[in-house]
């Protein structure tokens, strides 16, 4: 059990160093995790990008309903995450 908590330890802070950090810092100034994934140095995938953006979410900001990303495309293609709270 003990080296279970370890691994796990060590791969979330391996995932913060490596891209958790610029993928907040990213997902500050508006792009969505598609052009986040381009501008990571480090080969992560979207699905990995789209869950270190929901745990910061939370981080942010909590609240009673549940909250859930839906996927916009505006006029020109260009793909974007809104958040919606569902209640309960």
């Amino acid at each position: 059990m003990d080296e279970k908590i370890f691994q796990e330890a060590l791969s979330n802070f391996t995932a913060d160093v490596a891209y958790v950090k610029a993928v907040r810092h990213l997902h500050d100034l508006g792009l969505p995790p598609e052009e986040i994934q381009k501008e990571c140095t480090y080969p992560v995938s979207v699905d990995k990008i789209l869950k270190a953006i929901e745990d910061y979410e939370k981080e942010k900001c909590s609240t009673n309903g549940k909250a859930k990303y839906v996927q916009d495309t505006d006029a020109y293609g260009k793909k974007s995450l809104r958040r919606v709270i569902e209640d309960k």
